[in-house]
């Protein structure tokens, strides 16, 4: 089924709201990426894009769905995959964790 909402960028202004209405954080880096890149956000949950396909069982029910990377590459993949398997409202964190950084 695809997603009516498709996807969309959001900003660091904009996350806080949406984590504030139950919206859930993906980090999708691989492993070693997370382990030697920039501190995850607060509240993540870590799911690589190798793994994307394991996403229902880490974000059940139609909470919103915010991935994020280091640069934003990886998160808008990961959100472009999802649409198009979840009903979900799907996000991706614009500039990934340097975007954030620099806001």
């Amino acid at each position: 089924m695809e997603n009516p909402m498709a996807t969309r960028e959001v900003f660091r202004g904009e996350l806080e709201e949406l984590l504030d209405t139950g919206a859930v954080l993906v980090d999708v880096r691989e492993a070693e990426e997370l382990a030697r890149g920039a501190d995850p956000l607060p509240g993540y949950t870590h799911l690589p894009l190798s793994r994307l396909g394991e996403l229902p069982t880490h974000v059940p029910g139609q909470h919103p769905i915010i991935f994020y990377c280091r640069s934003g590459l990886l998160s808008y993949q990961a959100a472009e995959i999802a649409a198009g398997w979840t009903t979900q409202p799907v996000y991706y964190l614009a500039g990934g964790l340097v975007g954030y950084a620099d806001a």
